[in-house]
């Protein structure tokens, strides 16, 4: 008899922390259950992902190294992390993927016909981890995590489906498998074998595929460090860790890791497995509709944490439960995605320490055809330090991304732009919350259609930004009544030989700025729809002068 029962964690390296938590939290909508260290380098965080409450089966962990150099899969590795999904939600998957544009292969059949077969995604993390989503009716007997915004529950992730080994030589590997750690053989297929563990199904298979002469894998960012095998309690750990060293094997001594006990062993084709109890979980620090929501400490490092939180990247989760809300507000067959507070989007935390941008949190609006990293270099060259709101437009025009319709070149769907302004606003109020944002700091900078639709809050909205930058922009829409602007900066780059942006139309927004009472400045340059040195230049010397720094007690002026 078996005393594995199934998969209990997967650990992986990753690079950017905050690209790791966006990709995982936000795009597959796991819950972030713990955010902590590596106990062995406390200088670098420990995230571990899952369901609920992490029950084991469903564990992600990473260790994010800023800069880390990529690495290379091969032998000697788990090389595929399998999540299994409902058969009914393969479809919302590819179609999430398609949105947030992640390149997939598949859907692909694998195994035999009828309850065990199996639809396939593969794909990969932005560190080329390489993943799948598995559709697989046995899915449904694990648990899933319902809140995650954007994705029902039906559509969930279900944990792990498996795992894939690769090895130089599978017979030595599946001999410790079977005969050491009690896996039982599933089937074979074009050269890859299946056994599982426990009760069988989703969360405890684990593939095995020889593949001989190839290149032998190198650790680094986008590889798997270790998979874990879950066992009841401290007393069946010992008693497999006995096996271990009865089949000739090397493990550790039995390790505390707070939320686990763990034993680490290298199996004979090179995988680092680690044996890891089910107890006591990841409840036992914060209570569990707290979890992952501050960084826990072991107890060795809590008298240095002011230390260790000063050099560790500041991350923000993707969204939090308050802004979810608004999330049921998204709707139309042109929207790219509607679960990040409504909008894809990037958000830059400001630097810690910088007193030039004084708050300043600037909402940067792409032009036709761009997309949440578009303006990021423009947004930190204008205010050095400032936190950057980035969001991508869900209007989709001939596949090119922008903020609102237009019926023709200048003519603009004066119904849609009133809608999306209203969406946009919404999402600027519950990023402000979400992020913890100065709600007297946003300055919006936009170009082109980003331009526009910033010219539309500021009529729609006043009070919501303290000014903004328009980058070739036109008039949105003339309102019935004007706003009261008082106390809004405004400044307009324009060129003089712009065929899309008429300097008629500039100077007309300009004057209807200042007639709201908005100090308005408007830089001309000989140029067309683009945006030049000189221009960029000038904006943010504009903005230097109205920015001071957060001990002076001001903002934008």
């Amino acid at each position: 008899m078996t005393h594995i029962r199934g998969i209990h964690h997967v650990t992986a390296i990753a690079s950017d922390p905050q690209r790791n938590l966006d990709f995982y939290a936000g795009m597959l909508g796991l819950r972030l259950v713990k955010r902590t260290v590596n106990f062995d380098d406390p200088q670098t965080y420990h995230f571990y992902y899952g369901d609920d409450v992490g029950h084991p089966g469903s564990i992600l962990t990473f260790f994010p190294w800023p800069g880390a150099r990529r690495g290379r899969q091969g032998t000697g590795q788990v090389a595929v992390t399998s999540f299994a999904v409902l058969p009914a939600a393969l479809g919302f998957w590819i179609e999430r993927l398609l949105r947030h544009g992640v390149k997939y292969d598949g859907p692909a059949r694998r195994g035999p016909s009828g309850a065990d077969s199996e639809a396939v995604i593969a794909f990969k993390d932005h560190d080329g981890l390489m993943l799948e989503i598995v559709a697989h009716a046995g899915a449904e007997a694990r648990p899933a995590w319902g809140d995650a915004p954007g994705i029902a529950r039906e559509n969930a992730i279900h944990g792990f489906h498996g795992v894939t080994l690769w090895v130089d030589d599978g017979e030595p590997t599946e001999k410790v498998l079977l005969d050491t750690l009690g896996f039982r053989p599933v089937r074979e297929e074009r050269g890859t074998r299946r056994f599982e563990a426990g009760d069988g199904g989703p969360g405890t298979f684990v593939d095995v595929r020889s593949i001989g002469g190839f290149v032998q894998g190198a650790g680094g960012a986008g590889t798997v460090h270790h998979v874990a095998w879950s066992v009841a309690d401290d007393a069946t750990q010992l008693a497999v860790r006995e096996r271990v060293v009865d089949a000739g094997l090397h493990p550790t001594p039995v390790i505390d890791r707070n939320y686990f006990h763990s034993v680490y062993f290298r199996e004979p084709g090179g995988v680092l497995y680690e044996l890891a109890t089910n107890p006591p979980g990841f409840a036992i620090d914060e209570p569990t509709e707290r979890l992952g929501e501050r960084l826990m400490l072991p107890p060795q490092y809590e008298p240095h944490r002011a230390e260790i939180e000063a050099v560790l990247p500041r991350i923000h989760l993707p969204i939090s439960g308050s802004a979810a809300s608004m999330l049921a507000e998204s709707d139309g067959p042109e929207e790219v995605s509607g679960d990040a507070l409504g909008f894809v989007h990037r958000y830059v935390p400001p630097e810690s320490g910088s007193e030039l941008a004084g708050g300043t949190t600037l909402l940067l609006l792409h032009g036709t055809g761009g997309d949440e990293n578009d303006l990021l270099p423009l947004g930190r060259s204008l205010v050095p330090g400032a936190g950057l709101l980035s969001p991508r437009g869900k209007v989709l025009e001939g596949g090119a991304p922008r903020f609102f319709r237009r019926l023709a070149e200048g003519v603009f769907d004066q119904e849609d732009l009133a809608r999306r302004t209203e969406e946009l606003a919404s999402f600027v109020e519950a990023a402000t919350a979400t992020y913890g944002l100065e709600r007297d700091g946003i300055v919006a900078a936009g170009f082109s259609n980003g331009a526009n639709i910033a010219g539309s809050l500021l009529f729609r909205r006043p009070g919501l930004l303290r000014g903004a930058v328009l980058l070739s922009p036109m008039v949105p829409y003339e309102p019935e009544e004007l706003p009261n602007l008082e106390g809004t900066s405004v400044f307009i780059g324009a060129g003089r030989s712009d065929p899309i942006a008429p300097a008629a139309q500039v100077e007309r927004l300009a004057s209807m700025l200042r007639d709201a009472g908005a100090d308005v400045v408007v830089h001309w340059q000989n140029a067309g729809h683009t945006v030049t040195k000189d221009e960029l230049d000038a904006a943010q010397r504009w903005m230097a002068q109205r920015i001071t720094s957060r001990a002076g007690g001001e903002h934008l002026r």
